[in-house]
């Protein structure tokens, strides 16, 4: 970049994003563009389809030839899989879950497809199989009930499923985590951000004690939101708790006295009288204002 003023340099590594070239209609575009659209598991062929044009020298004939065999190569490739991925696109519709979590579940279909291991079962069950793996390795608060209701499937046998493929691809799942379903039942509730922060913080000392160890994850993060609700001076029954995570009213209220025995106690310690009736306080206007707020019916 140079100013045409007094030639001085001003920028010698400027970059052009602009075209380096020209289409005068829709197939010429697609002819010279030199991007085309991301790579995705989630796509056939990782969306990386190839497009055979006509060029100067070469018969109508060969290039029709040649587009045949490209699309049967291909075809054999990704008929088996192309059902199970737009199965995998709709779920992320309904379930709301991120591109990373998508991605990864046909990353996991794909190599599960390629080990042979597709062949025989039934697709659905492999899909939810696959998509709950895949919220349990990005930490997305998904339970395999919820993901085996979507499918209409029993629990069971995507539970089945999920093993199989744990055990033949032998790749790293992690235990789901209590703290990740703590801000989902928090949001269904309404609760405010406090309730979140120090349930979180409750779940933390109980696994440091060894309260969780066994435990249904969505359970006692259900039971720490109560403990917090509780503490905090904002009334939520048990009842609602379980409604908020899919979960009984006995697991709330026995993963409760658990938390009481052998978490409450420390965290009381660790955050201390003043700052909890800090907490207490600014609770207690968040509640005042929200309802000032609501619409008179």
């Amino acid at each position: 970049m140079i100013c045409q003023n007094c030639g001085l340099i001003l920028d010698s590594s400027a970059l052009d994003f602009s075209k380096d070239w020209r289409a005068f209609d829709s197939d010429e575009y697609i002819e010279r563009a030199h991007a085309g659209a991301p790579i995705t598991p989630l796509r056939p062929s990782f969306g990386l389809d190839t497009d055979i044009v006509l060029t100067k020298g070469a018969s109508k004939k060969s290039v029709n030839q040649l587009k045949r065999a490209q699309k049967h190569a291909a075809d054999s490739k990704e008929k088996t899989i192309e059902p199970a991925l737009r199965k995998i696109r709709d779920a992320a519709d309904s379930l709301t879950l991120p591109q990373e979590t998508i991605e990864d579940a046909a990353t996991l279909y794909r190599m599960a497809a390629r080990a042979g291991l597709v062949k025989g079962r039934s697709m659905d069950a492999m899909v939810a199989a696959v998509i709950y793996a895949a919220c349990r390795r990005t930490d997305v608060p998904k339970t395999l009930e919820e993901i085996s209701k979507f499918f209409a499937l029993e629990e069971k046998e995507v539970g089945r499923s999920f093993r199989f493929l744990f055990r033949k691809l032998r790749i790293r799942i992690p235990p789901p985590k209590p703290e990740n379903f703590v801000y989902l039942i928090a949001s269904k509730l309404s609760l405010p951000e406090e309730a979140a922060t120090q349930a979180i913080r409750i779940i933390k000392i109980a696994k440091r004690n060894g309260a969780t160890m066994g435990r249904e994850p969505v359970g006692v993060a259900a039971a720490a939101v109560y403990m917090a609700c509780q503490e905090l001076g904002i009334h939520r029954t048990q009842r609602e708790l379980a409604q908020a995570a899919n979960v009984t009213e006995v697991t709330v209220r026995n993963r409760y006295k658990e938390l009481l025995a052998r978490a409450r106690a420390d965290w009381l310690e660790e955050i201390g009288e003043e700052k909890l009736n800090e907490l207490r306080k600014r609770v207690s206007e968040h509640l005042k204002t929200s309802q000032a707020v609501q619409p008179v019916k």
